[in-house]
């Protein structure tokens, strides 16, 4: 369930997805070896804000980060850039993350 303070915090209504994403961070000087320069994560949800990824590598704050995103039953994919905003280890148990990405243009 979403507490009040998550309804008030979050701008745009969250879609569940499950896709893939290639994403690539724009400044290499950026990546660290707990982030690669390139990596593969599945997107959790989207919004017209940004989109929850999950992925094996934890993502820096104020990363700007270039995902392509695929189109629905097409070939194809969109390259769209995004910022990372916050990145969260998933569980205790997990060698996976979550963050939220949000849109740039």
């Amino acid at each position: 369930m979403t507490s009040p303070s998550d309804r008030e915090r979050r701008q745009h209504e969250r879609h569940p997805q499950v896709l893939k994403v290639h994403a690539r961070s724009l400044l290499s000087g950026q990546a660290t070896s707990a982030q690669p320069t390139e990596f593969d994560g599945h997107i959790q949800n989207l919004s017209n804000g940004g989109a929850c990824i999950l992925s094996s590598y934890p993502l820096h704050a104020d990363t700007f980060l270039c995902c392509d995103l695929p189109v629905f039953d097409a070939p194809v994919s969109i390259p769209t850039l995004m910022l990372v905003r916050w990145t969260a280890k998933r569980g205790n148990k997990s060698a996976g993350y979550i963050s939220g990405l949000q849109f740039v243009v």
